[in-house]
């Protein structure tokens, strides 16, 4: 699975006909998605119902988070 940090605006190609885009919405982000009729899109919950959690997906969840590096602050006087 290929994951990816994208900022509002941004957009991705998958292969030649479809392209996803990210918008942020104030609090939320919306996903803008441009494909041929001929290729199913479903929510991940639809999915879900029908054909059960995606393996890719499951992969993701087994993986354990990566520690984040925090960054000391040094003390100054404001």
């Amino acid at each position: 699975m290929l994951s990816l940090h994208l900022l509002s605006g941004d957009y991705i190609t998958i292969g030649d006909n479809i392209v996803v885009q990210v918008f942020q919405t104030g609090s939320s982000f919306r996903v803008a998605v441009d494909a041929p009729k001929s290729v199913p899109i479903a929510r991940g919950e639809l999915h879900e119902k029908v054909a059960g959690r995606p393996e890719c997906i499951q992969r993701a969840y087994r993986k354990k988070p990566i520690a984040k590096q925090g960054f000391k602050r040094s003390a100054q006087a404001d």
